[in-house]
């Protein structure tokens, strides 16, 4: 069986429709979509008379109508952000009083996964190709519920489900505490229970693949930049420091599960394999802002790892 993972698309509409057509790009039996599926950011498009906005995009302020909009709008969006477009009195609302940004930032998050949930339908299922996809610890709650609308769509958290060979496939999105406290961010404790609840539903471990959406502390696909009390990147003489910003608990469980994969998340910078025991640990990486889609193919077959490979395109 030939699984093609990936992770950490961050409401990038390139990324994901890779994604999805990757499984006959690359003659994938199964498609897995990792944590962390939405955006981080809304972008307003003012109206500026006639068919015209005005709008700030990567430093940039621009004014564009006609096809000119089309694209910048297709730009954002393949960033993974929201584009939102209002009249100049709603902009001022929306600055002087940011609470109010919260409720339209979450629907167009859930519209875009939405979408996303319909289009994996329209290209996999007239190939019998089947689509599993989990939230990450930056996804709010109300993204599970979209998922599990889907017809077709496998959504994954906390559950243990059999791939079409029969291999267990257990998962959890939640990670370890960040400094952003995201919303599904856990203290170790709390976080190795969750860990230790799924594996506990696997029927044969060894032969099983934990999709942890947070890598195993001091792995090498962990490694991440060292932040300061004050939230600022900690610099050497040899530039930004970095270290393991991965999970304790991950780490543990795996050790003591040693199930045949992990497939892991969360580091963006962290691409890579790293050998845990038995286990084969992948972090594809993510580089969704230039709409990349990193990804990992993997090769399973009777309960063992026969080849794997990272991908970029």
């Amino acid at each position: 069986m030939r699984i093609f993972f990936a992770t950490d698309v961050h409401g990038s509409d390139r990324c994901f429709t890779k994604f999805v057509n990757a499984a006959t790009f690359y003659g994938a039996d199964v498609l897995i979509l990792g944590g962390d599926i939405t955006g981080k950011a809304l972008v307003p498009f003012v109206a500026a008379g006639g068919d015209r906005y005005r709008a700030r995009f990567l430093g940039q302020e621009v004014v564009v109508g006609g096809e000119e909009l089309v694209e910048l709008e297709k730009r954002v969006a393949n960033t993974g952000y929201y584009v939102y477009r209002c009249e100049p009195e709603e902009a001022d609302r929306l600055r002087d009083a940011p609470d109010l940004i919260g409720p339209i930032f979450r629907e167009l998050m859930l519209e875009r996964v939405r979408r996303w949930m319909g289009l994996a339908e329209e290209r996999l299922a007239p190939h019998g190709i089947p689509c599993y996809v989990n939230a990450g610890n930056d996804d709010p709650a109300q993204v599970d519920e979209v998922i599990r609308e889907s017809s077709y769509v496998r959504f994954l958290e906390g559950t243990v489900l059999q791939l079409p060979d029969g291999t267990e496939l257990a998962s959890c999105g939640y990670a370890n505490q960040t400094p952003w406290d995201c919303p599904r961010d856990l203290p170790e404790e709390e976080l190795e229970l969750r860990l230790s609840e799924v594996v506990g539903k696997l029927n044969d471990p060894e032969r099983a693949i934990v999709n942890f959406h947070c890598p195993p502390y001091d792995s090498v696909i962990d490694t991440g930049p060292v932040l300061g009390s004050d939230m600022r990147l900690k610099t050497g003489a040899a530039g930004v420091l970095t270290g393991p910003v991965g999970s304790k608990a991950c780490r543990r469980v795996i050790d003591r599960v040693q199930p045949m994969l992990g497939l892991h998340g969360h580091i963006h910078e962290s691409r890579g394999t790293f050998k845990l025991g038995r286990t084969t640990c992948i972090n594809p990486g993510s580089e969704y802002t230039e709409g990349i889609l990193r990804g990992a193919l993997v090769d399973v077959r009777r309960g063992k790892v026969k080849s794997h490979q990272l991908t970029a395109g």
